[in-house]
């Protein structure tokens, strides 16, 4: 069996069940902001055969084929506390609010299926101030 651990409580979970777990931050709100900024933590498979970057893509093409105005500014290869990671950066219009999102996708364990992800996000407008808020997020990675 597998264990799910929450600061809380624990449960119990056939070992078939895939862990996709979801965690989020989000800031204290402020008038300033329309979205309260977050950071979201998600885990993720490796489909059969398929690597890093093909993971990315299929994660890129279901964005894309789910909000209006997707507009990619940036992808590039990266390093996320020392492991090779991949970086986008792109604003969406999911709803009635242009976000901004940085996220990064990498494989705590490189040699496993697992993929996990780290997405900041805050309105477009507000993304820039909070640059240093998030990349010092980023910059905190430690590994257990």
């Amino acid at each position: 069996m597998s264990t799910c651990r929450t600061e809380s409580f624990t449960l119990t979970l056939p070992d078939e069940w895939a862990d996709r777990s979801m965690i989020t931050w989000v800031a204290p709100p402020s008038a300033n902001y329309q979205v309260l900024p977050n950071l979201l933590c998600s885990r993720g498979e490796l489909q059969q055969g398929e690597t890093l970057d093909g993971f990315v893509n299929r994660q890129l093409r279901g964005l894309m084929a789910q909000v209006r105005n997707f507009d990619l500014m940036s992808r590039q290869n990266v390093e996320f506390g020392g492991r090779p990671a991949v970086e986008l950066v792109f604003a969406m219009t999911p709803q009635s609010v242009v976000l901004k999102q940085r996220q990064l996708f990498f494989q705590a364990d490189p040699d496993g299926a697992m993929v996990d992800t780290v997405v900041a996000t805050a309105a477009r407008e507000n993304f820039d101030e909070l640059a240093s808020v998030f990349e010092s997020i980023f910059q905190s990675v430690s590994w257990n």
